[in-house]
């Protein structure tokens, strides 16, 4: 069961890492370009004066010349490239060029991706499908929320997966409801985007699938919960004390890492954090020390 809570966790810093890891390409590339490669000189990083000599490319034979030239055109950063990228979606490729063409559309951040990154919402391979959904998700756009919603009910979980930990990322909190909707059908990372969005009144209705969902699925909302400053210290004691009558091992650590994450020095402790240790004086010591692998035998 803690490894369930260890992968929400893991999963719901994901999305912000797939999208980070996109421009630190983009800008690893762009430096290649600028600087010495593993070849020597690379040149000049590529503007929207070289799209005529780049674009031929985008038809070649060789599969290492078309990849080249989607890194070429994923660095000039300018909507006018996006009309080739989507050509080369249409026009049937490799699965791995078509990944490769996905990620720079979406590592454009542009509104004029929309619509191609929108058609491939529907590709036969889910990891397009997630692919152009991380895309979408780096756009800024009121489109946005509607069309990451959607994705809560693809057949894929790993799709539906990302679409949850987008709308929390984004910020979508007008998508709130559809959310827990997703989460009451199974989707576990709807917990996540909850935890990030909800207002007070998120939290009591959270509170109401204590004890029918897995313990880890709900710790992953609260601990979002718990870690906002704009949640009320008054609603975090709330959820502490409901923790508190759930108990047992997995509680206890996951107060206990609560807990660190207060600051130290200071003579007063707050009434939250007073709170927190004396629910952790209540509930016994015992197994708090399972590892990783042995929380089924719990």
């Amino acid at each position: 069961m803690y490894r369930l809570l260890i992968l929400l966790l893991l999963a719901s810093f994901a999305l912000p890492a797939a999208a980070a890891a996109q421009r630190q390409n983009r800008r690893n590339r762009r430096q290649q370009r600028q600087g010495q490669g593993d070849d020597g000189p690379q040149g000049p990083a590529p503007t929207i004066s070289d799209l005529d000599a780049i674009v031929p490319k985008l038809s070649s034979d060789n599969p290492d010349e078309v990849r080249e030239a989607i890194d070429l055109l994923s660095i000039i950063n300018d909507p006018r490239v996006i009309p080739h990228l989507a050509h080369v979606l249409r026009s049937g490729q490799p699965d791995a060029i078509t990944d490769r063409a996905v990620e720079a559309l979406g590592g454009l951040a542009n509104p004029a991706a929309i619509d191609v990154l929108s058609a491939f919402r529907h590709h036969r391979r889910p990891g397009v499908r997630r692919r152009a959904y991380q895309g979408l998700a780096a756009i800024r756009d009121r489109r946005i929320p509607g069309l990451l919603e959607r994705g809560l009910a693809d057949s894929d979980r790993n799709v539906r997966a990302t679409a949850a930990l987008a709308l929390g990322e984004i910020g979508a909190d007008g998508s709130l409801d559809v959310l827990f909707r997703a989460f009451e059908r199974g989707v576990v990372e709807a917990a996540i985007a909850i935890g990030k969005l909800g207002n007070r009144q998120a939290v009591a209705r959270f509170d109401e699938h204590l004890g029918d969902r897995p313990l880890a699925i709900m710790l992953s909302g609260y601990n979002e919960f718990l870690r906002r400053r704009d949640i009320p210290n008054e609603v975090k004691t709330e959820v502490v004390a409901r923790l508190g009558e759930v108990s047992g091992p997995m509680v206890r650590r996951f107060l206990q890492e609560f807990l660190g994450t207060f600051p130290t020095g200071r003579r007063r402790r707050t009434p939250l954090q007073e709170h927190v240790e004396e629910t952790l004086r209540r509930i016994p010591e015992g197994n708090v020390g399972i590892t990783l692998g042995q929380e089924g035998a719990q």
